[in-house]
């Protein structure tokens, strides 16, 4: 189905930003930008880009596409969860999507 915003916007203005891309957050870390490229499936916005992530306890790791093994420890999922329901409440997420989120970050890896 067609966008009426992409539809309505002037001729050569940029695309305006879906609500859950990643760069409508001013203040998103680096990495909270690129894991949340990857949880959403989006084209990495940071080089090195994540490839996958692993849940280990309460530890998120990454591989990238500089180092394919998980060694790249990104914190704590608790903050990682804090972080994504934040997230999704600034760019008027539904509930719903951002509790699907959270749980495809926990079940990431296993």
């Amino acid at each position: 189905m067609p966008d009426p915003a992409i539809a309505a916007a002037p001729a050569g203005a940029p695309p305006p930003m879906h609500p859950m891309d990643p760069r409508r957050g001013e203040s998103l870390s680096p990495m909270f930008g690129a894991f949340l490229c990857w949880l959403l499936g989006l084209e990495p916005m940071t080089l090195p880009a994540i490839t996958g992530i692993s849940v280990a306890g309460e530890s998120v790791l990454a591989a990238t596409t500089e180092d394919p093994f998980f060694n790249a420890h990104l914190g704590c999922v608790e903050d990682f969860e804090r972080n994504l329901r934040g997230w999704g409440e600034a760019c008027g997420a539904d509930a719903a999507v951002v509790d699907g989120l959270v749980d495809s970050m926990r079940r990431a890896g296993r």
